[in-house]
């Protein structure tokens, strides 16, 4: 009976693995004011016109459940057709086989998933959700937090990995520091900074061909290591100077950085996978504990160290304003877990994410060398002198640096889905949707489809213009044969309401100031032939990212 249990337990795990972008509670009522009642029902209990039109769930579109198998088999090695680890193709075929409401039931013991590739539909549930999001999403990360590690985080869990109420407590207590414009405009002169000894640092790491090193990944993980540990910590790890071998492999921000790769590295084995993990202490397991136990030992090092900081200034009165984060964090709650646990968080997931986000707009960029002309140009009239510094005024007068960026996210998400986790009945499509059944916003297929954006796969930032935006004859979006009013809930690379990334100001900032900065000094080139992407659990570059950087005048 065990043996079975176990069985059936690593059979459901990798159909968890496609609901964990799909993780909050959603409420959707329908509107009753135009609804007819029956003679019999009193006004407050009748159907309104799209609940009686509702057609049941069993019609929603969808592969055939097998008898017993259900659509499990599917998702399964060498017998299935569904790869775990192509999710993307996964969700293009569905929508490509299905249309725009797709069910993949049967998924033996686990929830049913829907996947909506509508963006009035996709607004609808995220409007309606419930004030106390269920996110039920990485359960190894949960694993190790609440069982693994609850010696250390207690009852303090944090953001990540974690949903109900201690999630939303803890949020609580952090989201108004984090979300604050002003908290993150505080960081424009350090980031900028940052920015420029990063870019510095390219010209040292350049090969004979002016071309990057193939882990140029590794490069803007040390870009974002350093951008961040200076917002959540008020540090500096020294990330950038030297040469591309400069740091040793036993320094604290090598081994940081090998410990995030480790990570992400494992996290598709572990979660997109059978969950070996669940009943034996498998090799990549056991990698994947130690990358989050080093990170964690790092990062509370760097904390104590921060924290000592702020006690020794305790008698120094100074506005909040001139705070940094953990500061901010400590003083408003006075407990130091919570600011110890935050950065453990923003630095987990920050990291990777930002770096992803950079590499791809360079891309994408390099092989549209009449957007990134626009763009140099953009930036030279901002700043005639390449080495100064750039402040908030200048940043606000970058509207195609940041449409550039958008433009990016747009084609290629770093998160490709989001979701939520339905806490009652729904209507969705025209379809009577259970409660518990998870719903999944695949914006990496809907932010793509041509009757949203016109011309999808053409990289036109134009279209996030307005019209006469900004100062100068190119600042708007005029000529643009696409331009229009973008649906707001098909492009979301930050989520949306209270599961919105909370450090989502301070990563446009770092991806402004950097991206301005290269910009400014190189032309990109990329001459490797189209960039391929893979699930990592981000969506990353699979290519090695060999630009070639030559000097504008």
């Amino acid at each position: 009976m065990a043996v079975r249990s176990r069985a059936r337990a690593l059979l459901e795990a990798p159909l968890r693995a496609l609901a964990s972008g799909a993780v909050s509670p959603a409420l959707w009522e329908a509107d009753a004011a135009t609804a007819t009642a029956p003679a019999h029902l009193p006004p407050a209990f009748a159907p309104s016109a799209e609940e009686a039109a509702a057609r049941p769930y069993s019609e929603v579109p969808g592969p055939r459940q097998l008898p017993l198998l259900g659509n499990a088999w599917r998702f399964l090695p060498l017998i299935g057709h569904y790869s775990i680890e192509k999710l993307d193709e996964v969700m293009w075929q569905l929508h490509r086989d299905y249309g725009p409401v797709v069910k993949v039931g049967g998924l033996v013991g686990h929830a049913d998933l829907l996947f909506v590739f509508d963006g009035d539909a996709i607004e609808r549930v995220f409007r309606r959700e419930e004030a106390l999001p269920h996110r039920p999403s990485m359960p190894s990360l949960h694993h190790y937090k609440q069982v693994l590690r609850k010696d250390f985080f207690g009852d303090v869990p944090g953001v990540i990995g974690i949903h109900g109420r201690r999630w939303d407590e803890f949020r609580a207590q952090i989201q108004h520091i984090m979300l604050q414009p002003s908290t993150a405009r505080a960081y424009i002169e350090p980031l900028d900074a940052i920015a420029t000894e990063f870019v510095d640092r390219l010209h040292r790491i350049r090969d004979e061909n002016n071309e990057m090193p193939g882990d140029f990944m590794g490069e803007l993980y040390r870009w974002t290591l350093e951008s961040m540990v200076r917002v959540a910590l008020d540090a500096r790890l020294g990330c950038l100077g030297g040469g591309q071998r400069a740091l040793a492999e036993d320094a604290a921000p090598r081994r940081m950085i090998h410990a995030i790769q480790q990570f992400f590295g494992h996290v598709a084995h572990v979660e997109l996978r059978l969950p070996v993990w669940r009943v034996l202490s498998t090799r990549a397991w056991r990698n994947y504990i130690g990358a989050l136990d080093t990170f964690r030992e790092l990062c509370m090092t760097l904390c104590e160290e921060a924290m000592e900081r702020v006690r020794a200034e305790g008698a120094a009165q100074r506005p909040e304003s001139e705070m940094p984060v953990v500061e901010r964090v400590l003083r408003r709650t006075g407990d130091p877990k919570v600011a110890a646990v935050m950065a453990f968080d923003m630095l987990l997931v920050g990291i990777d994410t930002t770096s992803v986000a950079a590499a791809s707009t360079l891309y994408q960029l390099a092989r549209n060398p009449d957007k990134q002309q626009r763009l140099a140009r953009e930036v030279a009239a901002v700043l005639p002198d390449a080495a100064a510094p750039l402040d908030a005024n200048a940043l606000a007068q970058l509207p195609y640096l940041k449409a550039c960026i958008k433009e990016t996210l747009r084609m290629y998400p770093v998160i490709i889905g989001n979701g939520r986790s339905l806490q009652s009945e729904a209507i969705i499509g025209g379809y009577r949707i259970p409660k518990g059944t998870h719903v999944i916003f695949p914006h990496l297929v809907v932010s793509n489809l041509e009757r949203y954006f016109p011309e999808p796969r053409r990289f036109l930032p134009e279209r996030w213009l307005r019209a006469g935006a900004g100062a100068g004859a190119e600042a708007g979006a005029e000529g643009c044969p696409v331009a229009h009013k973008a649906h707001p809930f098909v492009s979301l690379p930050f989520g949306f309401g209270r599961r919105m990334c909370l450090g989502r100001r301070f990563a446009e900032i770092e991806l402004q100031l950097l991206l301005a900065k290269v910009v400014r000094r190189y032309n990109v080139e990329f001459h490797y032939g189209d960039l391929e992407y893979k699930i990592h659990p981000t969506y990353i570059p699979a290519n090695p990212l060999k630009f070639r950087l030559e000097e504008r005048p």
